[in-house]
């Protein structure tokens, strides 16, 4: 990427506006090199521990009878649970990254100890931040975001290798090391002892804060020389889930929460049929060990015209192929953005004549009823509201919005970008702008994902059923609603580990994730609902401030009124985010 900042920027506020080039985790970097006040994660968002009258509580009171009751309803419950299924709740961050993220509540340790993790189906190992390290312990743009894990607070703790076992990187150059570890984990309604994670005792977020992450891809691409049972894994050899399989529901930018069922699939969450196509392998080692799918077809419907930007394209590993126009993509919920190749890109972004060279448009252009629709193995089409993938951009330390031009009409960035570098694996990276328009079921056992267009702010009551193990599982819980389902991988699926671990299963002292809409989202993440022009999904603004959201599941005031910078003082908020001076040319 190359941006130039010079004194031309006086000129123009939309000049100023940085090209898009979203990577991997891609966090805003703070507007003034003044320090953020550190916020108690308890003032954060709800709290997950167990009131005083929990079990401990029950079991001092009533003695040996009252642990036994407890042991009897534990052991009741976890009957009744096996082999079925685990919800929590999602939520969508537009302030903490450029394009957002996706975050889930969990605990860790005894006495549970509150985590926020990035939820990341593009990588494998769950890791948490620990209060020892530096990054933890200042105060700033880089510092921990999301919860630091105290090893010495918890009694159930245990080290499993040393530092630097535990030693992964991202796509936008951020690392994490330090050893790994086992605890009990807290997801949903039940906490399981023996899970292993790393702790990042030294990190480092090269573009913002500093968040834990819960990677929920095949083990093997674990950053562990031994391969351990990751979340899906432990689930499954826990008893809780009949298999390696789970459902992401993002639901609409306008709305806080989505969910991720673990075990499940939620037949209230889409609409149309349920299509399970075939993952595709890596096209050198031939083994399936990567959400890879492949879009076949794709169209852009702007101002009534419809244009169609590709079609005809390979379903299986000929869409590898330099001249096959079909285009491999991986299904990462850890990425906000679509990478494009060039060539498609300029098809795509000639049909949206309003988004400008930079990438950015005015958000009044997000709500006009454009669309894109993408058709996945020649099976099922999806279509993405342009609303989808053209959303607000904030100051990461006042959290308002940026403001296009002058008039201070708010900035949205567009989140189908072009490629900037191969990934040399043969595939583009489809992330947070495209899936929130599907609902997708992530079938590890059988190298295979079922994908359907979401049914976004659904208000009909859950329907879940639970999917069984073995071949045309998905098939067999939702019957008549799964279009032809491909009957099974004919490539190499990677296995679970086969090791020795044990896992304890309990219920949680208290549902973790559960909360939704705005109580779902930590309060120095939410968008201010003060600024001038605020508008919520569900509310409305005018005047000098903006009305709250009346919808329960929106984040009031997501697109705030643009505070409206100076050319000087916008020119300055770039610099600092990319972390070059005025006239400095980055490549």
């Amino acid at each position: 990427m190359r941006v130039i900042l010079a004194a031309s920027l006086a000129a123009s506020v939309v000049s100023a506006l940085p090209e898009i080039s979203i990577a991997k985790h891609s966090q805003l970097t703070s507007a003034s090199a003044a320090k953020l006040r550190r916020r108690d994660l308890s003032q954060q968002r709800p709290r997950f521990q167990a009131a005083p009258e929990g079990k401990a509580w029950f079991e001092e009171q009533f003695g040996t009878v009252g642990k036994g009751i407890l042991e009897a309803r534990d052991a009741e419950v976890l009957r009744k649970r096996a082999g079925g299924t685990v919800e929590t709740n999602v939520y969508d961050v537009l302030t903490w990254s450029n394009g957002g993220a996706y975050y889930a509540n969990v605990t860790a340790g005894t006495p549970p100890q509150d985590q926020v993790v990035i939820l990341d189906t593009g990588s494998s190992d769950l890791y948490f931040d620990a209060t020892t390290a530096p990054a933890c312990e200042i105060e700033g743009p880089y510092s921990c975001r999301g919860g630091e894990f105290d090893k010495k607070t918890s009694s159930t703790y245990q080290e499993v290798d040393p530092s630097p076992a535990f030693n992964t990187s991202f796509g936008d150059g951020s690392t994490a090391v330090g050893p790994f570890a086992q605890d009990v984990i807290g997801i949903g309604n039940v906490a399981i002892k023996g899970v292993q994670f790393g702790l990042a005792e030294e990190v480092n977020s090269t573009t913002g804060y500093a968040v834990g992450l819960m990677g929920l891809g095949y083990s093997l691409n674990e950053a562990s020389q031994i391969q351990y049972p990751n979340m899906p894994e432990v689930l499954k050899e826990a008893g809780v889930t009949n298999s390696r399989l789970y459902s992401v529901y993002l639901n609409d930018e306008g709305d806080a929460t989505g969910s991720i069922l673990f075990g499940g699939i939620d037949k209230s969450k889409y609409t149309g049929n349920l299509a399970t196509l075939n993952l595709l392998p890596d096209y050198q080692t031939g083994q399936v060990y990567q959400f890879v799918s492949v879009v076949t077809a794709m169209s852009a419907n702007v101002g009534g015209r419809n244009t169609s930007v590709f079609s005809g394209g390979s379903t299986g590993v000929e869409a590898f192929g330099r001249n096959d126009p079909s285009l491999p993509v991986l299904l990462d919920t850890g990425s906000a953005a679509w990478t494009i190749p060039a060539s498609h890109y300029r098809d795509i972004a000639s049909a949206f004549t309003y988004i400008d060279q930079h990438g950015y448009t005015a958000c009044s252009n997000r709500d006009n009823g454009d669309s894109v629709t993408l058709t996945f193995g020649g099976e099922i089409d999806v279509t993405i509201p342009a609303r989808e993938f053209i959303v607000p951009v904030y100051n990461a330390s006042t959290n308002e919005a940026l403001a296009y031009d002058s008039s201070g009409a708010p900035a949205c960035t567009f989140l189908l970008v072009q490629e900037q570098q191969a990934t040399g694996q043969g595939f583009q990276t489809l992330g947070d702008a495209i899936l929130r328009s599907m609902y997708v079921v992530f079938d590890l056992d059988n190298g295979q994902v079922s994908i359907a267009q979401a049914q976004v702010n659904s208000t009909s009551n859950p329907d879940i059923v639970t999917v069984p193990a073995g071949e045309g599982g998905v098939a067999s819980a939702v019957g008549s609603g799964v279009e032809t389902a491909t009957a099974s991988q004919t490539y190499s699926i990677a296995q679970a580990v086969n090791g020795t671990a044990t896992f304890e299963v309990s219920t949680a002292a208290s549902t973790v994730g559960s909360a939704t809409g705005t109580d779902a989202v930590p309060l120095d993440a939410r968008p201010d609902a003060t600024a001038t022009g605020a508008s919520g999904n569900g509310g409305s603004g005018s005047g000098s401030g903006g009305a709250a959201s009346s919808s329960g599941g929106a984040v009031a005031g997501r697109m705030v009124g643009a505070q409206v910078f100076g050319s000087w003082g916008i020119a300055m908020w770039i610099a600092t985010m990319l972390g070059v001076g005025i006239g400095a040319v980055v490549l």
